[in-house]
């Protein structure tokens, strides 16, 4: 899973780049929102963890703008702020998921985990709609060649009747 990692304490940083490249994961640090907003104009990830309180633009606001983007991408925001955030707040960003400092590993490899499993979900889900509507596309255009002959024959019919009179 491609996944850009968004905060301004480089111990953090290097903390969650260790954790996430360790799973197999390609990874992408960045130390600031601007940085990061800078980066996703030109490269697609499947996953954003970001803190929230950096300079601005905050992590909630950094979220917001690359969901705007990329509508599907998933988000995890992480605070040390657990009375100023609420899940809510982050939900209504459009985040996926909100953990709070300190974490342990397990529990972030956990969530990056059912992270990609969503996203597994998405991408299965958005083939079989687009399965789905190539068979229905090929349906309707198999109904209309149907309506097309029909109509011929209904018009071919009225001359016979006419000619039999």
């Amino acid at each position: 899973m491609r996944i850009l990692l968004v905060d301004d304490e480089p111990a953090i940083l290097e903390m969650l780049t260790a954790a996430c490249t360790s799973d197999g994961h390609d990874v992408v640090a960045c130390t600031s929102s601007l940085e990061a907003l800078d980066y996703l104009q030109t490269h697609k990830i499947d996953l954003l963890i970001t803190d929230v309180a950096m300079p601005p633009p905050d992590g909630l606001q950094l979220v917001r703008e690359a969901k705007g983007a990329a509508p599907n991408l998933l988000a995890i925001v992480i605070t040390g702020y657990s009375s100023r955030y609420t899940l809510q707040d982050v939900l209504a960003c459009g985040a996926s998921d909100l953990m709070f400092k300190p974490f342990r590993i397990p529990e972030l490899k956990a969530r990056i985990a059912l992270a990609d499993e969503r996203r597994r979900a998405f991408e299965t889900m958005h083939e079989r709609r687009r399965q789905l509507q190539q068979v229905s596309a090929e349906m309707i255009h198999g109904l209309e060649e149907e309506l097309a002959d029909a109509k011929r024959l209904g018009i071919d019919a009225g001359r016979l009747r006419q000619k039999a009179s």
